[in-house]
């Protein structure tokens, strides 16, 4: 039988312990870290290093893709845990390729425990024709598809009861719709929402209803879609910063992009860059987090806010 490498072994791990320490934390937001290394069998320090570790990680590099959580040795605040306090789901595809396997395992005696086999078979049958099959449980019947195709040549608003994996929740919402796109075997519609260009899942649309009026308002141009990255854009703005030279670094961490003529130039000792944003109130999180390496130049109201934030922070501290 093949060893896992000690290292490999290591790794996954700490993978799990991460995630049972997000879902710890959810679940007990009072706890300080000495209560938590009680309760989870860990040293206090490892437990920081691992908060330490969630802090910004994520699938992207943007606001909105990355846990955030501030902490102390007093307490912990998760901010956005990016929908991983929640059990993993599964879609139909997913579900039924797994019960594929496992009915073909059930016919191999002798390689491993066929009560196990048979049990977990027994459960994602259970989920598959139950209908509860995580966010896939609305496939996005060819009815939704006609009635979005309507709304874009019609140029018609859509309302949409959908539902958000990272939430877990549904919520409806009125968009004006752009086009269609397939990415990785799904369908998305592409729609302005509050002035926001964002994508949609069909899978995830609950229910989508044709509004007879025209387009709410007009919006800009819808920037063309890249195949390669088709979400590179959605939810972004870009800021305006100041980066101190030496701690230009940050690039190497964060999507900053940052000026190369200013950059070539030593006697340039805060370097322009920009850095894309969903949110504002992230932005003025890391610039907070970041202070005495960043000065936000633009978008204004943000500026704004940020120095209000940090003088009252300021004031607090006396």
């Amino acid at each position: 039988m093949t060893q896992t490498p000690p290292a490999k072994q290591q790794r996954r791990e700490r993978v799990v312990r991460l995630l049972n320490l997000l879902a710890y934390v959810e679940k007990h937001p009072e706890s300080t870290i000495m209560e938590m290394a009680v309760d989870l069998g860990l040293e206090p320090g490892q437990i920081r290093d691992d908060l330490n570790m969630l802090h910004l990680s994520g699938v992207g590099k943007h606001g909105g893709q990355m846990i955030d959580l501030n902490h102390d040795w007093t307490s912990v605040q998760i901010i956005d845990n990016q929908g991983l306090d929640k059990p993993l789901r599964l879609t139909p595809t997913e579900a039924n390729a797994l019960l594929l396997l496992l009915e073909s395992l059930e016919t191999m005696p002798g390689l491993i425990d066929p009560a196990t086999v048979a049990s977990a078979a027994r459960k994602i049958r259970a989920v598959t024709t139950g209908g509860a099959v995580g966010d896939a449980r609305h496939t996005g019947d060819a009815a939704t598809a006609a009635l979005i195709k309507e709304a874009i040549t019609k140029r018609k608003q859509l309302e949409l009861t959908y539902y958000s994996l990272t939430s877990d929740q549904t919520r409806t919402l009125e968009v004006d719709p752009v086009d269609t796109f397939h990415h990785d075997g799904q369908t998305y519609l592409r729609a302005w929402d509050n002035g926001t260009l964002k994508s949609y899942r069909f899978d995830r649309i609950r229910q989508a209803l044709l509004i007879d009026a025209p387009l709410a308002t007009q919006h800009p141009q819808a920037p063309a879609l890249d195949q390669a990255d088709p979400f590179g854009g959605f939810d972004s703005q870009l800021a305006q910063l100041r980066v101190r030279r030496d701690a230009t670094w940050l690039a190497d961490y964060w999507d900053l992009e940052l000026d190369p003529d200013e950059l070539a130039n030593p006697s340039v000792q805060w370097v322009r860059a920009t850095l894309p944003y969903g949110s504002g109130d992230w932005l003025i999180r890391f610039c907070l987090g970041q202070a005495d390496r960043v000065v936000l130049d633009q978008p204004q109201e943000l500026a704004d806010a940020l120095r209000h934030r940090a003088g009252a922070a300021l004031r607090v501290l006396g």
